[in-house]
């Protein structure tokens, strides 16, 4: 995982700290309606499968966790929002192994959640959206609470 994937990401990659998403302070700022709209289209079938075009997989809400949605082909995974928000910044959600923690192409979860994710971007309406295009600059910002170096 990329720990620089976010400019207010605290993590170390290791859990629990690959779930700080969950409990960042500007995630109500632009993640948190990202995610609504993951959520929603896991929903959007009224509880049944979504099917995710340009992939086998489909779809569907978390009943218990909101923070993770399922995706499934022969066996059901969940999809973490810090994986879906991981892949918006760095354009990757590639499994890791033990050990590799720390590669920048794993997601936070060390699942393999490529090319879903991309189809997901692909079903809220592609890459340019304003909720993608607020995360990123959210992702990109300076962190309220780092101290900056040099002149004022």
């Amino acid at each position: 995982m990329d720990i620089t994937f976010c400019a207010h990401y605290l993590g170390d990659a290791l859990p629990p700290t690959n779930r700080f998403c969950r409990d960042c302070p500007m995630a109500k700022t632009a993640c948190d309606p990202l995610w609504s709209r993951v959520v929603a289209l896991s929903q959007s079938n009224g509880g049944d499968a979504v099917r995710l075009p340009g992939t086998r997989a489909v779809m569907y809400p978390n009943s218990k966790n909101r923070d993770i949605i399922h995706l499934k082909i022969n066996t059901k995974w969940g999809l973490p929002k810090e994986d879906f928000l991981h892949f918006i910044a760095t354009g990757s959600a590639q499994m890791g192994r033990k050990g590799e923690r720390l590669d920048k192409r794993a997601s936070p979860s060390m699942t393999r959640q490529e090319p879903y994710v991309q189809s997901i971007v692909t079903a809220l309406g592609g890459g340019n959206i304003p909720e993608i295009t607020a995360v990123r600059r959210i992702q990109q910002d300076t962190p309220r609470y780092q101290v900056r170096s040099g002149p004022r």
